[in-house]
């Protein structure tokens, strides 16, 4: 799966990385995406991603994405689509 590195991003630019290349992925019929976002440093990156709004944010950009989590690894985010 390809990997999208967010380190030393901002919330708000992440979140517009982490749509765009979700979007782009979805709809390319990729199998998913790991998000890289570190946990030492902080973990709002991380908790957008493995939130409700993250899902809620893709809808209302009108992508209506079926994706399972994988967050076994403190560091990333697997999104895996089916």
């Amino acid at each position: 799966m390809t990997e999208i590195d967010l380190h030393g991003m901002g919330l708000f630019d992440a979140k517009l990385k982490i749509i765009e290349n979700t979007t782009r992925a979805y709809n390319s019929g990729w199998k998913g995406l790991v998000f890289i976002h570190g946990y030492r440093g902080g973990t709002a990156i991380r908790d957008y991603i493995r939130s409700k709004h993250f899902a809620q944010d893709l809808a209302s950009e009108g992508l209506n994405v079926h994706m399972k989590l994988d967050t076994s690894k403190p560091g990333s985010t697997s999104i895996i689509f089916p």
